[in-house]
């Protein structure tokens, strides 16, 4: 059995116990994987190779290489260095306070993409466990409105077993899901921050290594 063919199954069984509330967690967290897919997509192309080159770029800049430094930054698929670029052609002629603030909104507009999503992936762990809840709640009512129809047979302690198993399998999803998906946006926000701290140092060295040089 391949991997497909087993999760599949395996899905099936779960919105087979759990019924719709199980069926709808398994969709929410469908979706956030997606999310969590395309996000460590998106990150690539920020690697931290990326920004260690483009460091150097500053230093050659700085060293009086500057016309090779800034082909190197324009021929660059690194979105920030174009943005590189034009604060160190701006650095001698613009007011410094003026191409600061200007930097730092280009910077903003940089990381915006890659804060996107994660409210939405906040979604999927808060609701996936109060979801389970809700189906936990469902599946005891339904458990003891069956009991009552059963009472004073010796169905009636099995019915209700079983009733109770079959509700706590919501509660079980919603938290798995609520783990997996609470260490996965943990990962994503640690790379953003890590990649908010990489494009301040390179902006700010823009600013500074212009200090003093004609």
């Amino acid at each position: 059995m391949d991997l497909i063919t087993y999760t599949w199954e395996s899905a099936r069984t779960l919105v087979e116990l759990g019924g719709t509330v199980v069926a709808v967690q398994l969709v929410i967290s469908t979706i956030g994987l997606a999310m969590v897919l395309y996000k460590f997509v998106q990150f690539l192309s920020v690697s931290d190779s990326r920004f260690r080159s483009t460091d150097q770029l500053i230093d050659q800049w700085a060293s009086g290489d500057r016309d090779a430094a800034l082909a190197k930054l324009g021929a660059s698929k690194f979105a920030l260095a174009g943005d590189i670029k034009f604060g160190l052609e701006h650095i001698h002629t613009a007011d410094r306070e003026l191409l600061r603030d200007e930097l730092s909104r280009r910077g903003m507009f940089f990381l915006r993409p890659y804060g996107s999503l994660l409210r939405a992936l906040e979604i999927v762990y808060y609701l996936s466990p109060v979801l389970g809840l809700l189906g936990t709640v469902l599946g005891m009512i339904d458990a003891f409105r069956h009991l009552a129809a059963v009472a004073g047979t010796e169905k009636g302690s099995s019915a209700l077993a079983n009733g109770i198993w079959q509700a706590l399998v919501c509660t079980a999803v919603g938290l798995v899901i609520a783990i997996i998906f609470t260490a996965l946006h943990a990962l994503i926000q640690t790379r953003l921050e890590r990649v908010s701290e990489e494009t301040s140092n390179l902006l700010t060295k823009v600013v500074t290594t212009g200090v003093g040089r004609g």
